[in-house]
């Protein structure tokens, strides 16, 4: 896998060219990705519960989750087990829609077939929104306050790239919203190579195809 990311990153145009990547590590992309985006749950959980947010309707408004067994028991609030389901769910959802869509997009002017490959490719063009989460992670560890009194502005956008910014101006988290949009048109560059390498397009032709979604998914800007 570090080999496969040096070269995406060195030179995707040589990446994308090369046997299509197993399945398996495709996924193992999405699947690092949203464990990144789990980091938001925590600080998300400290304003349910603070005197900000009501806590007692927020979490009341879903039922609690359990497993049970004849030794022991297990029960988590609703609320966290759908911020769970909804943060992990991100990026495979966005993986398979942008797939479709790429797909769809390029097929006026393809000259190769193969939506396997093509979503196999896809995938790799989340590895920028990795990096822009990671940085995010770390400036809402450092800064966010251990007892919320105002509300902060924290999610995950399509194509699961964590935001987070305070309720006043703040340079640091102004940064990490350049350095996410910066890896959201890195992503797009990506997934131009992907679909050029998998659909038998020019990367110019590529680009064409990728601009508009990915211009319509840099928010929250």
């Amino acid at each position: 896998m570090g080999g496969r990311l040096r070269k995406l990153l060195v030179d995707p145009a040589a990446f994308f060219d090369a046997e299509a990547p197993a399945l398996s590590q495709s996924v193992g992309v999405l699947i690092a990705t949203g464990a990144a985006c789990l980091g938001v749950i925590p600080p998300v959980l400290s304003l349910l519960e603070s005197p900000v947010i009501p806590d007692e309707v927020v979490f009341d408004a879903f039922p609690p989750i359990q497993y049970v067994t004849a030794d022991w028991a297990v029960s988590i609030p609703g609320i966290v087990g759908v911020l769970l389901a909804a943060v992990l769910a991100v990026p495979l959802v966005a993986w398979i829609a942008f797939a479709a869509l790429f797909y769809l997009l390029s097929w006026p002017i393809a000259t190769e077939s193969g939506f396997d490959r093509t979503t196999s490719l896809v995938a790799w063009g989340f590895v920028p929104q990795l990096l822009a989460s990671g940085v995010t992670l770390v400036a809402l560890f450092v800064a966010f306050p251990s007892t919320p009194t105002e509300i902060w502005r924290i999610g995950v956008t399509i194509p699961a790239r964590i935001y987070a910014s305070p309720p006043g101006f703040d340079p640091p988290f102004a940064a990490t919203t350049v350095v996410g949009v910066g890896c959201t048109l890195w992503s797009g560059y990506l997934w131009a190579h992907a679909v050029a390498a998998a659909r038998g397009l020019t990367l110019r032709q590529g680009l064409a195809v990728v601009a508009v979604p990915t211009l319509l998914v840099l928010g929250p800007v």
